[in-house]
């Protein structure tokens, strides 16, 4: 049996962020795709685009899940508040909008407003290097 090393906590908190950065790019292209399978339609759809829109809003609600998963093991992580406020943001606004009306451009606006906030708590993440940040 070969020997080996057990990893220190540093190598495991960076594996964690990995993880954690993984997770919520994951949700953010569940949500994408979901939202470019569903589209948006002024008016009712024919009951083939009906099809589409609901197998569409199966993956945004996948992805809706797993950026509230992200949240809440943001901060398990200690992160600040913002970051998992913010990583929380695509599963609360998209979610929300697609529960509002299946068919519009709601969740569209909301994926604007959501996703650029997402992608700042990564960035600040990565910018303290996966460190404890503790606070707002």
């Amino acid at each position: 049996m070969p020997w080996t090393k057990p990893q220190s906590a540093e190598v495991r908190r960076q594996t964690g962020t990995i993880a954690w950065i993984l997770l919520v790019l994951a949700s953010m292209i569940l949500i994408g795709y979901g939202i470019t399978r569903a589209n948006w339609h002024i008016w009712l759809p024919a009951p083939a685009e009906q099809e589409e829109v609901w197998i569409g809003n199966r993956y945004i609600f996948a992805g809706c899940a797993l950026s509230l998963a992200a949240a809440a093991w943001s901060h398990l992580r200690e992160n600040t508040v913002w970051v998992s406020i913010c990583v929380g943001l695509p599963g609360v606004l998209v979610g929300w909008g697609t529960l509002e009306d299946p068919y519009s451009l709601l969740r569209h606006l909301a994926a604007v407003v959501a996703f650029p906030l997402a992608l700042a708590g990564v960035v600040e993440v990565i910018r303290v290097r996966g460190r404890r940040q503790r606070g707002l």
